[in-house]
């Protein structure tokens, strides 16, 4: 089990992307070239977007909240391996025909670290839940988004090792390799939408919690205990709701890919079940 020193804050949850799960392209020159820092700068811009959606308590102006979201989360990025790893990654994807075997020697391991942050996640979100007065939809919610990201990456790395073997046969005839590619990026397309949607909407929830639980900015992203008396239960049942549609629709994706299942058992999978005995023996 993880300790409460080896992961971030649950708050720091942003949206970034960060599985490589990108188009595959022949031979994209300008797209291969897309350096650290732009990917960097277009990170923080989506997340600081998202702000312009979440109602703030009076006490908290906006602008003073953007500026220490743009300053956290720039030296979040910068720290962050994962992250570093998959731009470069990314590279890969645009630049196939020259970058393949580089793009399947890296892909595996990232989302496996991909895995491990999400599970981190979890371990956070029950932390905060232990220590707030939150309803059980609401962790159930976030925790059903981060198991259902997660099948989405084992679906993915299934498939891509089935189109791996396409790709290395026709490498040298650009036609059908750009058919295999064209292939690839119908599907993937479709289930990033998808989880585009779900880790938006994830997100949001979370940061309206900890900002209207926040008495000052040096507050954000701190450990603290969350109580439902400072937030509009409407606006939380409302984000509650739209997660758990968009959760719902991505279970049933994920399902079109998975066989003799017609729905992923997420009550099954080992982390459930340890987020169930964190909370069984600490909150009363």
């Amino acid at each position: 089990m993880l300790s409460s020193s080896s992961a971030r804050s649950v708050s720091l949850s942003k949206i970034v992307r960060d599985d490589p799960s990108f188009s595959l392209e022949f031979d994209n020159v300008d797209a291969a070239f897309r350096d650290y820092k732009t990917a960097i700068a277009e990170t923080i811009e989506t997340n600081l977007s998202l702000l312009d959606e979440i109602p703030l308590p009076k006490h908290l102006s906006l602008d003073e909240v953007r500026g220490f979201f743009r300053k956290d989360i720039d030296t979040d990025l910068r720290k962050d391996q994962l992250f570093e790893k998959a731009v470069e990654v990314g590279r890969y994807a645009k630049n196939m025909s020259k970058s393949m075997d580089a793009y399947f020697r890296e892909i595996f391991d990232l989302h496996e670290k991909r895995k491990e942050r999400l599970r981190q996640e979890m371990f956070e979100i029950s932390k905060m839940f232990i220590s707030s007065d939150l309803p059980l939809s609401f962790l159930k919610t976030i925790e059903d988004s981060i198991l259902a990201e997660r099948d989405y990456l084992d679906i993915f790395d299934k498939e891509i090792r089935k189109e791996r073997r396409d790709l290395i046969a026709y490498r040298n005839n650009r036609t059908k390799f750009e058919r295999v590619c064209d292939i690839h990026n119908l599907w993937v397309k479709q289930f990033n939408e998808k989880q585009k949607d779900v880790e938006h909407e994830r997100v949001r929830m979370i940061w309206y919690v900890d900002l209207n639980n926040s008495a000052s900015v040096n507050e954000i992203f701190k450990d603290k205990i969350i109580k439902t008396s400072l937030l509009d239960k409407k606006i939380l049942l409302d984000y509650t709701s739209r997660l758990q549609k968009r959760v719902h629709e991505t279970e049933t994706q994920n399902a079109s890919k998975t066989e003799f299942r017609p729905f992923l058992l997420y009550e099954a999978s080992d982390e459930a079940r340890a987020m169930l005995e964190i909370m069984q023996i600490i909150k009363p």
